[in-house]
């Protein structure tokens, strides 16, 4: 199949007041902005739709530390990313890792990301005037330039994100000042975060044998494609070749969570997805495709989020 090397695309650029948009639409649908605030502080936004798989160049060394979200308008499997680990509605935190270049096959779909920005500077002169969160902190004495991984976060934060990525293209300075307007609501949401846990570098379980990493893998695959399905931990480890107590031990060190709070993550995320962008399906038939039964399902959810579904669907990520 034909690629497009990123590099090459053309890209169409204006500029309105403090704002950089850079667009094209070829066999690659793309649209940027970037609203500079101040020096060392900027937020980015992107909306991305491709026929051809699109080939990305390596890079390393950047400038910024990125606080980022990406969602799609679809159900899209994180192996056909390119960035796949930036592909789940908790955020990321990115601080100049090396990438050597992948390959996006995530056709014909809309993928939305934004993220806020900051340069070393910008974060010293924060520190000064309020205490900020223990993760962003550590991530800017670490030094390892692979840094990358994701905390979790309030459902406010996350339904923050996708209104910024789903507001209009900017055409006038209205525009700008009301996206940016947001972007100042998420970077004081996000100092407010003082107490989120400590994250774990992308070395987390490097000493694992290769055999216990494959496991982890086998096991996200299986719940990827079957987490409709009632899934225990004694099955799964029966299906990749290993023994129930070695798996949890490899899953939560690969990927610092449990093996049930994964499935329940990535059943919810489906959730959300769908109490979205399907409103001819009732809450009742959401919790079947979703592995649940209806009771306990508004349960969890509630639980997880603060709000039941309907509330979701009616005030949610819209």
């Amino acid at each position: 199949m034909m690629l497009i090397d990123y590099d090459k695309i053309t890209w169409q650029q204006q500029q309105m007041a403090h704002v950089q948009i850079t667009s094209c639409d070829d066999r690659v649908s793309a649209y940027r902005e970037t609203h500079e605030f101040q020096s060392g502080f900027r937020l980015v936004r992107r909306q991305l739709q491709t026929t051809t798989p699109i080939r990305y160049p390596a890079f390393e060394d950047l400038d910024y530390i990125g606080v980022c979200f990406t969602f799609s308008d679809k159900q899209v499997d994180p192996k056909k990313l390119a960035f796949e680990h930036l592909h789940h509605s908790d955020m990321n935190i990115t601080n100049g890792y090396e990438f050597a270049g992948n390959t996006l096959h995530a056709l014909d779909q809309s993928l939305y990301y934004t993220s806020l920005q900051f340069s070393h500077s910008y974060i010293s002169q924060l520190q000064e005037q309020q205490r900020l969160p223990k993760w962003l902190l550590h991530i800017i004495e670490n030094q390892d330039k692979k840094y990358i991984d994701r905390i979790a976060v309030p459902f406010a934060l996350r339904q923050l994100a996708w209104q910024i990525c789903t507001m209009p293209k900017v055409s006038r300075v209205s525009d700008a000042l009301r996206v940016e307007s947001k972007a100042i609501d998420w970077l004081a949401m996000m100092l407010e975060m003082a107490e989120q846990p400590t994250i774990c570098t992308s070395n987390y379980g490097a000493g694992l044998p290769k055999h216990g990493k494959k496991y982890v893998h086998a096991v996200q695959d299986i719940i990827h494609s079957e987490f409709m399905q009632p899934l225990t931990i004694a099955e799964l480890a029966q299906r990749v070749g290993t023994n129930e107590c070695y798996l949890k031990q490899y899953f939560k060190q690969v990927l610092d969570i449990s093996i049930h709070e994964y499935l329940t993550q990535y059943r919810l995320q489906h959730a959300c997805e769908l109490l979205r962008h399907h409103k001819a399906l009732n809450v009742k038939d959401i919790a079947g495709m979703c592995g649940y039964q209806p009771s306990h399902f508004s349960q969890l959810f509630h639980k997880t989020y603060g709000i039941t579904p309907k509330q979701y669907r009616c005030e949610g990520m819209d």
